[in-house]
């Protein structure tokens, strides 16, 4: 689902990308009918956090990683 008018969806392959400046590390993977972005990082004071996502690409939920 796109999230603006007019607006074309794409694919995220699963990949870990570092972000070293911030201390980040973000994190794409293909689950069961759908995907998850796992942020991970000492930056986080609330510790790490996840997004889930349905087969439309539409969040369906946020919160910390359990993983």
């Amino acid at each position: 689902m796109a999230a603006k008018p007019n607006a074309r969806t794409g694919r995220v392959r699963e990949q870990t990308i570092e972000d070293l400046p911030s201390g980040l590390t973000l994190r794409f993977e293909a689950r069961d009918g759908g995907s998850r972005l796992l942020i991970v990082g000492r930056a986080l004071p609330r510790g790490n956090r996840e997004i889930l996502f349905d087969a439309h690409g539409v969040a369906m939920s946020v919160g910390p990683a359990l993983k």
